[in-house]
């Protein structure tokens, strides 16, 4: 009769271990799954494409017409645009809003989206610009680039809220 009851309490025992194994299981993969791709080979081209994107701003002078990487760093420089009456961070701001949004919207998948611009390891100073654009629901994938000013490495990141 006790060794009936030392193989029930065993038995019982073994249940809760695989239960509670099962349960670590399925946190470890709800955990693991988590809704940020950090770094997207399709959002990184996106950004690559945003940053060789020439403009009317020509800095020092006509014909030497800036992409957004060059204006991002005239920016921080405090740059103007030779042939605008503009700075460099005026006409960043005024330009890249359109065409943020005339870019997005050739991309279906895409329902939300946000543009920061900082100084790589300033954590006191706030972004020098942020574009954010709907609300985001879905899947979250990120890119950044980093641009060298000689002096301090400035940071562009753009995430992208997509449809699953």
């Amino acid at each position: 009769m006790n060794k009936e009851a030392q193989q029930e309490m065993v038995g019982f025992i073994l249940i809760v271990v695989l239960v509670m194994i099962g349960l670590m299981v399925f946190l470890i993969i709800s955990v693991r799954n988590t809704p940020e791709d950090s770094e997207s080979l399709q959002v990184d081209n996106m950004l690559g494409a945003l940053m060789k994107h020439t403009t009317e701003c020509a800095s020092p002078a006509i014909p030497y017409y800036n992409n957004f990487e060059d204006l991002f760093k005239n920016c921080y420089e405090n740059d103007n645009c030779n042939n605008l009456p503009s700075s460099a961070c005026k006409y960043l701001n005024e330009t890249l809003n359109p065409f943020l949004k005339d870019f997005m919207a050739s991309e279906a998948s895409v329902t939300a989206y946000e543009l920061d611009f900082f100084v790589k390891d300033d954590e006191e100073q706030p972004s020098l610009l942020n574009i954010v654009k709907g609300n985001c629901t879905g899947k979250v994938s990120s890119a950044q680039r980093k641009i060298n000013t000689g002096q301090e490495d400035l940071i562009v990141r753009i995430k992208l809220c997509q449809i699953d």
